[in-house]
């Protein structure tokens, strides 16, 4: 890792506690002492564990999503924010890329750490004994979810498994330098660590807050979207179903709430955010009201007036309204990970692939059937007619939920802006597909505290 995150993982270790399962997590410092002192109880791994939830960011995929892609233009308020990114000038020193790789690996380091003692740690009964199993089970999927992010963003490929990728880190770094790993090679170890969690968390009390069993389920599945091979649609098809099996699509009157965080209604994971955390919404609008992006026009053309999203996504045709955040806390939202009506579009993408339309048109129209009103069931002539659509149905389902950029990346397309959503900055109209910034550089602080990664930057950032 970074020098950074060497001096991080070597500093005081960070804990936290929660009030409640509800309640916010706010991250304590405790004493500068070792893992093996001071996590010594259940209660001491249930603090630490809190802190690897604290320390996932969630933001700064859908900011990354939201600004390279299609989705968003410059704002009339833009005093510079994103515009790095936004007009693709990105270079081995864009901020963004350090923070993203940054970040991840921090959480990593954080839960490698706990998982380092916490086979040791003494319980007194049954139930402290499936805690134990639970928190291990949650950090392996956390840890398989950092790392997966990591290749989404790190990787020129993600079907040519002898790509390099990112370091799979599965040990508390200290002063190692790990080189990076094929992606071939993270997929197995994401698996791996899936398969585990998955006999640790067969069952769990723990709100969605946290990774439930059916997070694992809906992380395979988007994995093995990535992956796309027959084997692998079989997979994305049969663990999408097993939490569409459990979990109910929110419904086009309930929808809505969703995004005020009022209803949980096909939330399965989501990062609990207060007002300690970084306010989602104030990456499109300042507190004061300058719009930093606006919502892309070519975006918002794709919603008809009875489509139930275009009110709850568009505040107007100037701001984003998907996270305005509460009457206190402008912006500030809950960061949902994953929803049921990904699962459906995954399932629905992997039936298509396998010509299956019937079944693929199905899911198609569970996902449009709860978001318009007085919706008619459509069908796909072909397969291409249906993963066209689908693709499509994405962007309008999961637009500024941190997609957008892998779904052009995994299908080759490349970033085409209207003149009107380019205006601003009309040398940024298109992005083709075989542009290397699709794939971000290793950042260069990264490059220069690491030898074993020196000779491994990605091809256009020499």
């Amino acid at each position: 890792m970074k020098k950074n995150n060497i001096y991080i993982s070597l500093m005081v270790f960070i804990l936290a506690f929660v009030t409640s399962c509800q309640d916010a997590i706010d991250v304590l410092p405790k004493d500068e002492i070792t893992e093996s002192s001071a996590l010594e109880t259940v209660d001491d791994i249930e603090d630490a564990v809190t802190g690897v939830y604290a320390a996932i960011s969630g933001s700064n995929l859908i900011s990354w999503n939201s600004r390279f892609s299609d989705n968003l233009k410059k704002g009339a308020g833009n005093r510079g924010q994103g515009v790095q990114v936004h007009t693709w000038s990105i270079v081995t020193s864009t901020n963004e890329p350090d923070g993203l790789w940054r970040n991840m690996y921090l959480v990593i380091n954080r839960a490698n750490r706990i998982l380092a003692v916490i086979d040791n740690i003494p319980t007194n009964s049954s139930a402290d004994a499936s805690k134990i199993n639970v928190f291990k089970g949650e950090l392996l999927t956390i840890r398989a979810l950092m790392h997966f992010d990591l290749a989404r963003l790190f990787s020129t490929s993600y079907t040519d498994l002898n790509a390099l990728a990112v370091p799979y880190v599965d040990f508390p770094v200290v002063l190692e330098k790990p080189a990076r790993n094929t992606l071939g090679e993270v997929y197995t170890n994401i698996e791996n660590d899936l398969i585990e969690a998955s006999s640790l968390i067969s069952s769990s009390s723990r709100s969605n807050i946290y990774v439930t069993p059916d997070v694992i389920p809906a992380l395979k599945a988007r994995v093995a979207l990535y992956k796309n091979t027959s084997a692998d649609n079989t997979v994305a098809i049969n663990n999408a179903t097993t939490v569409i099996n459990n979990n109910s699509i929110s419904s086009i009157s309930n929808m809505p709430s969703v995004w005020t965080d009022d209803s949980e209604q096909g939330v399965i994971f989501k990062l609990k955010r207060t007002p300690t955390n970084f306010a989602v919404g104030t990456l499109f609008t300042d507190t004061n009201g300058d719009v930093f992006f606006s919502p892309a026009k070519q975006l918002m053309d794709l919603y008809t007036s009875n489509d139930a999203r275009k009110s709850s996504y568009f505040a107007s045709s100037d701001e984003v309204g998907k996270y305005l955040g509460t009457s206190s806390v402008f912006g500030l939202n809950d960061i949902k990970m994953f929803r049921v009506a990904e699962q459906y579009l995954i399932r629905a993408e992997a039936y298509a692939r396998e010509n299956m339309l019937t079944e693929a048109a199905a899911d198609y129209n569970m996902v449009r059937k709860n978001r318009i009103s007085s919706y008619t069931d459509e069908s796909f002539a072909n397969k291409t007619e249906a993963l066209n659509k689908i693709r499509e149905e994405r962007r309008r389902e999961l637009a500024y939920e941190g997609h957008r950029f892998f779904d052009l990346k995994r299908d080759g397309l490349p970033v085409t802006r209207l003149a009107d959503d380019c205006a601003p900055n009309s040398f940024a109209c298109d992005l083709p597909a075989s542009s290397h910034k699709f794939t971000l550089p290793i950042p260069q602080t990264e490059i220069f505290a690491n030898p074993n990664i020196a000779d491994q930057q990605n091809p256009g950032y020499n």
